[in-house]
C-alpha cells in the first residue's frame, strides 16, 4: 500500500508539474470597490506543482557597521541596516539553492512587499539600458526591504535608491502596502522604473508584462519614477503614445503575448469589466462591476474560465489564472480600522488554490507553526506545503470524480473562517489597544490553532482519497470522492420516527 501511494502520488505531482506558466498572476482591489471597503493585493506565484514553500517569521536584528546583506544566488549585495525589523516571509524551501525568494509579508511597522510578478522590457529598452546581473531581483526583494522601511513610500524611495546604486537584475512588478496606500511598481530595466499609488476606486488584474500607462512626472504625490524615464524613451528611440500621452508599458514593455493576454482578457471580465480578447491596449485600471468581496478574489485566483470557450479542456494552449503551477497564492487584506502594526490579514493558501484552502494570519504574528518551518524540498508528511500540496495533486487527477468533493469541503470552510473574522478582528483590535504584546500572542496562537485544524483536515481527506483512488485499479468508484469530514457542514439527520 506505501507503494501504491508513493507511485500514485508522484505520478500526480508529475502530471501537474507539465503545466505551462511563466511566474504569476497579481490582483489589486481598491477600499471603495471592494464589498467590505478593504483594500486587497494578490498574486498567485506560478512556478511548479512541486516547488515547496515556508512560512517564517524573521526577529528583528541589530547589525554592526559593515554588515553586508548577501544573495548567493546572484551576488547582489547591500548594507545591512543598524536595527533590522520584524517581519514575515514565504520563502522558497531551499528547492533550487538559488537565493530566498521571500515573495509576500508583512514587517512590524505595518508595511507589506508583494514580490513580483515578472514582466519582460523590450529589445531596444533593454540594449539602451541592460540589467545588471548582480542588481535587485525577486529573489532578494522582500529580504532587502522589509527589514528597513516604515512605510509604503519609503520603500518606493528605497528601491529606487537602490536602482541607482545597484541596478536591476530583473524585469519586475512589485506592490508595497500599508495602512494608508498602496504602490505599484514597474522595474523596466537596468536602472528605469515607474511608480503610481493605485486608486481606491478601481481594481486591476495584471500578469507578466508591464501594464501602467502614462505617467506625470510632476505629480509627485501620485507617481514616483526614474526622472529621465520619458526623456530617456525618447532619446533611444522606443518612446510611444497611446492616446495622445506617453505611455510607460507601451514604450518599455515587450508585446503582449497570448498567456497574458490570456489572462488580462479573463481576469478583467471575470470582474465584470468587458474587453475584448483582441483588444490593442489593455488599462492597467478598470471599474468592477458590483463590489468585489474576498470571496471573489479567492474565486479568480482558482478561475480556469469556466463557462468561456477558453477553457484548458476546449483549448490546450489557454494560460488560465488558476493553474496546478501556483506554489502558494495569497490575498493581503488592509482594513483602515486595523492599527499599523497589527498591518493586515494574510490569506494564503500552500499548492494551487483549485483544491486548496486560503487560512489567514494577521501581520503581527510572532511564529508559525512548526509544519510551516519544514525544509522540505521533497515530499515530506510533516510540511504544511506537502500536506495541502499532495491533497491537491490527487485532486487534481480528476476534477469531477476525486477533486469535487475536496473542493466544496474547503469551500465551507473558507466561508466559515471568512464569517468568523468579522468578530475577530473585534477582538483582536481592542487587545491592540490595551497590549500590543498580548495582542500579538493572541494572533500568533489563532493562527497556529486555525493552521492545525486545517491541516488535521488535510490528512483526513489525502488518507481517504488515497484509498479511494487506489481502490479505482480495476474497479472503478461508481459515487464521486466525499470526504467524511463534510458531515460538519451539513444539516444534522433527524431520526427517523418509529
Amino acid at each position: 500500500m506505501k507503494k501504491k501511494i508513493s507511485f500514485v502520488l508522484a505520478s500526480a505531482l508529475a502530471a501537474l508539474s507539465v503545466t505551462p506558466a511563466f511566474a504569476c498572476t497579481g490582483t489589486y482591489i481598491g477600499s471603495a470597490v471592494s464589498a467590505d471597503g478593504s483594500t486587497m493585493v494578490a498574486r498567485t506565484e506560478d512556478i511548479s506543482a512541486a516547488h515547496a514553500k515556508q512560512h517564517v517569521v524573521v526577529p528583528g536584528k541589530h547589525y554592526a557597521a559593515g554588515e553586508m546583506f548577501v544573495d548567493e544566488g546572484n551576488g547582489f549585495t547591500y548594507p545591512q541596516p543598524e536595527t533590522a525589523y520584524k517581519y514575515t516571509m514565504v520563502p522558497d524551501s531551499e528547492v533550487e539553492e538559488d537565493g530566498i525568494y521571500g515573495e509576500i509579508g508583512f514587517n512590524e511597522y505595518g508595511v507589506s512587499v508583494d514580490a513580483t510578478v515578472s514582466a519582460g522590457a523590450n529589445e531596444k529598452a533593454l540594449a539602451a539600458d541592460p540589467l545588471t546581473p548582480n542588481g535587485l531581483r525577486e529573489a532578494n526583494m522582500v529580504s532587502v526591504l522589509l527589514p528597513r522601511i516604515k512605510t509604503a513610500k519609503e520603500g518606493v524611495e528605497l528601491v529606487a535608491k537602490i536602482l541607482k546604486e545597484k541596478g536591476a537584475a530583473e524585469g519586475n512588478i512589485l506592490t508595497i502596502a500599508d495602512s494608508k496606500e498602496v504602490w505599484y511598481i514597474e522595474i523596466y530595466t537596468g536602472h528605469h522604473f515607474a511608480a503610481y499609488k493605485a486608486p481606491d476606486n478601481m481594481a486591476a488584474v495584471y500578469p507578466n508584462c508591464f501594464m501602467l500607462g502614462s505617467v506625470d512626472l510632476n505629480d509627485t504625490e501620485n507617481y514616483y519614477a526614474s526622472p529621465d524615464l520619458i526623456s530617456f524613451a525618447k532619446e533611444n528611440g522606443f518612446y510611444k503614445e497611446h492616446n495622445g500621452k506617453f505611455h510607460a508599458a507601451l514604450s518599455y514593455g515587450a508585446p503582449v503575448s497570448g498567456g497574458n493576454r490570456d489572462r488580462l482578457w479573463a481576469g478583467q471580465n471575470k470582474l465584470g469589466h468587458k474587453v475584448a480578447y483582441d483588444a490593442p491596449v489593455f488599462e492597467l485600471f478598470f471599474t468592477p462591476e458590483g463590489k468585489v468581496t474576498l470571496k471573489d478574489v479567492m474565486e479568480l485566483q482558482r478561475y480556469r474560465n469556466e463557462g468561456t470557450e477558453k477553457t484548458p479542456e476546449k483549448d490546450s494552449k489557454v494560460r488560465t489564472i488558476g493553474t496546478a503551477a501556483t506554489c502558494e497564492a495569497h490575498i493581503v487584506q488592509l482594513k483602515k480600522d486595523y492599527p499599523a502594526e497589527l498591518g493586515g490579514l494574510l490569506w494564503m493558501t500552500m499548492g494551487n488554490p483549485e483544491h486548496s484552502v486560503y487560512l489567514p494570519s494577521y501581520g503581527n504574528i510572532q511564529s508559525t507553526p512548526k509544519e510551516y518551518q519544514v525544509k522540505a524540498p521533497v515530499y515530506d508528511a510533516q510540511s504544511a506545503y506537502w500536506k495541502f500540496r499532495s491533497l491537491a495533486a490527487l485532486s487534481g487527477l480528476d476534477r469531477e470524480k476525486y477533486g469535487a468533493g475536496v473542493r466544496a469541503y474547503w469551500n465551507a470552510y473558507e466561508n466559515k473562517l471568512i464569517e468568523a473574522q468579522k468578530q475577530t478582528d473585534t477582538q483582536v483590535i481592542s487587545m491592540m489597544k490595551q497590549n500590543k504584546e498580548q495582542a500579538a500572542a493572541h494572533t500568533t496562537k489563532l493562527a497556529a490553532e486555525i493552521a492545525a485544524d486545517a491541516m488535521s483536515k488535510a490528512d483526513i481527506m489525502f488518507n481517504e482519497l488515497m484509498a479511494y483512488v487506489a481502490k479505482e485499479e480495476g474497479r472503478p468508484n461508481k459515487a464521486p470522492f466525499k470526504p467524511s469530514v463534510m458531515q460538519e457542514f451539513e444539516p444534522a439527520q433527524t431520526p427517523a420516527a418509529k
